[in-house]
């Protein structure tokens, strides 16, 4: 437990950014949706492996209130799924106007608020290597 955990997390997110913004890039340049999609599949594996690593930590570290944690990310997976799904059937700017709405948003501030506690509760609870 320790630094090490600190710098996983801040790795995974910089990458959660990167893909995010691919995907953010790829609309608004148009590419073809069967690209889109594939970064959509790629942003959702990498979250569940984010959120796999978060409540890993969360255990390690005795974080309190995990279950309900664990349920957020069940519901923000589920609903970046769900969305996709959707996706596929709609025109351009239906397309376009729905992937403004995208959860990713509320993914990433899920994101920053939850590792920044976790964080904190690691350093606070001192638990060493």
């Amino acid at each position: 437990m320790g630094m090490f955990d600190v710098a996983e997390i801040d790795q995974q997110h910089r990458e959660l950014v990167n893909i995010f913004d691919r995907l953010n890039d790829g609309v608004k340049n148009h590419e073809p949706r069967k690209d889109i999609y594939r970064i959509i599949d790629d942003a959702i594996s990498y979250t569940e492996l984010h959120f796999a690593t978060e409540e890993r930590l969360m255990v390690k570290s005795g974080y309190p209130e995990i279950e309900d944690h664990k349920n957020k990310h069940k519901e923000l997976i589920k609903d970046a799924r769900r969305l996709k799904d959707k996706l596929e059937y709609v025109g351009e700017d239906m397309f376009r106007e729905w992937f403004n709405h995208w959860p990713f948003g509320r993914v990433l501030a899920h994101i920053q608020y939850a590792d920044k506690q976790i964080v904190d509760h690691i350093i606070q609870s001192g638990v060493k290597e």
